[in-house]
């Protein structure tokens, strides 16, 4: 089974270049794709359609990402979330880990990498990576 296929991906991020090229990629990888410009957005977005997992921007204006992450786990959404960011700090990706994100990758990234990185995500969600985690 192909679980690519039923996959759906949400991309937040509020730069509109990076979301159109989440969203070309991933659609050619075979995962539905949604994508949200902020953290605002991200959560209503997740609440209507549930994705199996985030990709989720961390400097953005707004709810940060951090914040968006911790709102998530508040209203029960426990998909993995993988942190992006330009900006990354050691406190940062510490606090990101803390609140249940799966990974936290900087930018500028390796597609191939980031890839790599949702197809464990989703499997690991699968498997149960987390007591009581990728449960809606």
């Amino acid at each position: 089974m192909n679980d690519r296929i039923r996959a759906t991906v949400m991309v937040v991020d509020d730069e509109p270049r990076v979301c159109r090229l989440f969203e070309k990629v991933l659609t050619e990888e075979g995962y539905r794709v949604l994508t949200a410009s902020g953290g605002e957005q991200a959560l209503v977005l997740a609440a209507e359609a549930g994705p199996d997992i985030i990709l989720l921007d961390i400097v953005m204006p707004g709810l940060d990402g951090v914040a968006t992450l911790r709102e998530l786990r508040k209203r029960g959404h426990l998909s993995p979330v993988i942190m992006l960011t330009a900006q990354g700090t050691l406190k940062t990706a510490r606090e990101a880990m803390m609140l249940g994100a799966y990974d936290y990758i900087t930018k500028p990234f390796n597609l191939d990498f980031l890839k790599s990185v949702l197809r464990e995500g989703l499997h690991d969600c699968l498997a149960g990576w987390r007591e009581n985690a990728c449960v809606r």
